[in-house]
């Protein structure tokens, strides 16, 4: 068994931070959910980009999974407005997440100092080494 067929534990070191998944696919948002649960994290989900810009403010979470194509305020419209309301950016961690690899998104994202991934080329125990190296755990 390979390091990525090897299933997803729990690591305690993971039990005090909390992933903010904004995503409108309620089917990804789910999976994502509960393999990060799997894996130890606590997990806020956003259906939109309103909620999510309302739950970094108010929840603060120590890493954002940000889908840049959602209703209300797109990722980036998002990450516009949580810093508008004097968020510091650098306070969390952040991946947007897009169906497709865009020049222009790739470069905006990395303006926010955020990582870029594309969700299909990205597996649930792939994303947990995302976020664990980001975080350092």
């Amino acid at each position: 068994m390979s390091n990525n067929d090897s299933p997803i534990t729990n690591n305690p070191k993971r039990n005090n931070i909390t992933v903010l998944i904004a995503e409108d696919d309620s089917s990804i948002a789910n999976l994502l959910s509960m393999q990060l649960e799997l894996a130890g994290y606590k997990v806020i989900l956003a259906a939109n980009g309103k909620i999510a810009k309302d739950s970094i403010v108010n929840n603060k979470p120590n890493f954002v999974l940000m889908d840049i194509s959602m209703p209300e305020l797109n990722g980036f419209e998002v990450m516009e407005a949580v810093k508008n309301e004097g968020i510091n950016l650098e306070s969390f961690k952040i991946v947007f997440l897009s169906n497709s690899s865009t020049p222009g998104d790739i470069e905006k994202a990395a303006s926010f100092g955020a990582q870029y991934k594309i969700k299909a080329e990205l597996s649930p125990k792939e994303l947990i080494n995302v976020i664990d190296q980001s975080l350092s755990i």
